[in-house]
């Protein structure tokens, strides 16, 4: 038998045990069109029960013939929508026992309609219509608390959906404001916003006003923390009226932090009106940009201090020409007169063309134009000599001291880039001395086993060079960073922060180190450590010594493009019993050399128009490989690491004619190019080859 749905049956079940009542009665009932079928017994009733239906005419001997627990089970534990009908066919009887039965059995049956029989047909139509109507309406009842339910849970299963997108959704904005809070520190870069609804209700229509700028500072300043020096204040406020007429901000200023830090950065945002038209947000980002600003001033203070030095070079060329002439001819002069009130004249002229000659050497060294090549010094005697450069740097507030060890080692160091270093040593210690103070210059010997060397340093012999001042000094976190490149404590403008870089690069290309000591109020001392050198000192030149007069009748050409250097030049050389060809520019000292047949030595100067002294002289060496050359210049820069020139000898304007007889003895003889005389050097220092 096919099974029926319990949701929809409309089918009456009818129990009747006595005689023909049951057929009798599925007669009437499937007459009035209604589906009947008939239970032979209460199990066979609930049976149908569970298989769906739609009411029950039970006849009231069901419940005596039979036992009825299985019905009213079933019907204790029907769903919450059903309420069954039940038609109960009783006998009228005035017995208290039966009328408590009856009593009884509506209690558990719950929804019962009773008919007293004898029943008319129509009166058990009608109930048993009513009842399936009624059963009819718990189906309609159940099927919209089954959608309820559906809805309900596909409104669950919807929330939990929602609930676990809104979770990821959650999960990849914490990502993303990490990634972005990362970024933004990586960026040196925080984010602002400010509200500007309080402040547009006070505003004119266009939603400006003429406090704005100023309220809306003070707001920022708030949000970020940090105030604006007051010359910035106007920046900012032009910056806010390009925001209302454009909708963008940006403005790049300046902020002051604690202990009088001052910073630069970039502040972007977009303005936001509402519907009306009205400012009601201004919101952007911050970002530092002060290590970039520092670079960016120490590139204006290279590029500035490139052609201050262009500049001073030139200078200094020109100036060392004419000291060249008027040395010499002091020279000549002195050579020529027994006088000596007239030769202390001279002496007393050639002394100030002398400190004029150290003044051009100082500017070629500030121009980074002097031949930079290491040489054993005496660090006693190069300190020395720069006690008037220190003294005209400082100015009169700070005394200079030195402390200088007798008998100090030699080093092997460049002697001009030293110099540079004490010097930028001491502008910063006068930085530190606003006030004035004492400077104070020592050296010392610091040999393997001194118990005074600092930590760190290799078993070997050196010597310190220390700078000290009794200036503000550092802490110690500014000391651990002074060596930085673009580290510097001092204002945009006032520092490029690379001097002590520059110190410490210097230091180790020589084979040294350097070491910083400083306490904040008292002080700071760089003491620069170069290892000892084992080489002797040059010799100096004997000044007084006569010069030579036995030039053989060698024949030199003199090429120099100044009148008076080149004058001064041929007369010397003639003095010196030697015959000379000259020549105004390099065409025309080509030419001379090719019309001669023997020309002994080429003095040429370096730096001519139409044809330099490189040119001219490579198109001698291609006539005449072994030609010797000796160079002259006033403006040295021949550190060419592919010189092809590198052995040949150049001396420095100005010179000495003693000098200048020892330079063209030399380069005439061939002497070892590894021991040049005084003002004598290499163009490039030569590299010996290692065993």
């Amino acid at each position: 038998m096919r099974a029926r749905d319990p949701g929809t049956s409309e089918q009456v079940l009818v129990l009747a045990p006595t005689g023909r009542d049951s057929a009798a009665a599925c007669s009437l009932l499937e007459q009035a069109g209604l589906a009947c079928k008939s239970c032979s017994g209460m199990d066979e009733l609930c049976c149908e029960l569970d298989i769906g239906a739609g009411g029950a005419v039970i006849a009231e001997e069901a419940f005596f013939r039979s036992d009825p627990a299985c019905l009213f089970e079933w019907v204790d534990n029907q769903p919450p929508w059903s309420d069954f009908p039940f038609v109960i066919l009783t006998t009228h009887r005035d017995a208290p026992r039966a009328r408590q039965h009856t009593v009884e059995l509506i209690s558990k049956l719950r929804n019962v309609t009773l008919q007293e029989r004898p029943i008319q047909t129509v009166t058990l139509v009608t109930a048993v219509d009513a009842a399936l109507r009624a059963r009819l309406r718990q189906y309609e009842a159940a099927k919209y608390l089954a959608e309820r339910e559906q809805a309900a849970s596909r409104l669950e299963e919807l929330i939990r959906e929602r609930t676990r997108q809104l979770q990821e959704a959650n999960i990849r904005l914490i990502g993303a404001q990490e990634s972005l809070t990362m970024a933004l520190e990586a960026a040196q870069m925080r984010t602002w916003n400010v509200d500007l609804i309080e402040r547009a209700s006070e505003s004119s229509p266009d939603g400006t006003s003429s406090g704005d700028a100023a309220w809306l500072l003070s707001r920022w300043s708030a949000a970020i923390g940090e105030a604006l020096p007051s010359s910035d204040r106007g920046e900012f406020g032009r910056a806010f009226e390009q925001a209302l007429a454009t909708g963008k901000f940006h403005v790049e200023i300046r902020l002051a932090g604690g202990e009088d830090e001052t910073r630069w950065v970039v502040a972007e945002g977009r303005l936001y009106r509402d519907q009306q038209n009205r400012p009601i947000r201004l919101a952007g980002t911050i970002r530092d940009v002060t290590e970039r600003r520092q670079i960016e001033e120490s590139l204006r203070q290279t590029q500035k201090l490139e052609v201050i030095g262009q500049l001073t070079g030139g200078v200094a060329h020109d100036f060392n020409n004419l000291l060249t002439a008027v040395l010499g001819n002091i020279e000549l002069a002195s050579l020529r007169t027994r006088d000596e009130k007239l030769l202390s004249i001279l002496r007393s002229a050639a002394g100030a063309a002398e400190r004029g000659a150290k003044l051009t050497s100082q500017l070629l060294a500030f121009a980074r134009k002097q031949h930079l090549a290491p040489r054993v010094v005496s660090l006693n005697e190069l300190v020395s000599s720069m006690g008037d450069l220190l003294h005209q740097t400082l100015g009169a507030t700070i005394r200079i001291e030195t402390v200088l060890e007798k008998d100090v080692w030699p080093v092997l160091t460049d002697p001009t880039q030293l110099e540079l270093v004490i010097l930028n040593l001491a502008i910063n210690s006068r930085d530190a001395m606003p006030h004035g103070g004492r400077l104070t210059v020592a050296t010392k010997n610091i040999g393997a086993s001194d118990r005074r060397r600092p930590v760190g340093l290799p078993d070997a012999d050196y010597v310190a060079l220390a700078v000290s001042d009794t200036g503000s000094g550092m802490t110690h976190e500014v000391a651990v960073k002074a060596f930085e490149p673009f580290f510097t404590t001092k204002a945009i403008g006032q520092g490029t922060g690379l001097g002590l870089s520059q110190v410490l690069g210097f230091a180790r290309q020589s084979g040294g180190d350097v070491r910083i000591e400083s306490r904040v109020g008292q002080g700071t001392t760089i003491t620069i450590l170069l290892p000892r050198s084992r080489e002797s000192l040059p010799r100096p030149v004997d000044e007084n010594r006569a010069m030579s007069h036995d030039g053989n009748a060698a024949t030199i050409l003199v090429v120099d493009d100044d009148p008076a250097v080149r004058h001064l030049t041929v007369q010397a050389l003639e003095t010196m019993n030697y015959r000379v060809i000259e020549a105004e520019n390099g065409r025309v000292g080509l030419d001379m050399f090719r019309q001669n047949g023997r020309i002994d030595l080429a003095l040429i100067d370096l730096v001519m128009p139409v044809m330099n002294g490189r040119q001219l002289a490579t198109q001698i060496r291609a006539a005449d490989p072994q030609r010797p050359i000796l160079f002259m210049t006033g403006y040295d820069d021949l550190s060419g690491s592919d010189d092809p020139f590198a052995e040949e000898m150049v001396i420095k304007k100005p010179f000495k004619l003693v000098e200048l007889a020892a330079a063209v003895e030399q380069t005439l003889e061939r002497r070892d190019p590894h021991a040049p005389g005084w003002n004598v050097t290499p163009i490039r220092k030569i590299k010996r080859k290692q065993p």
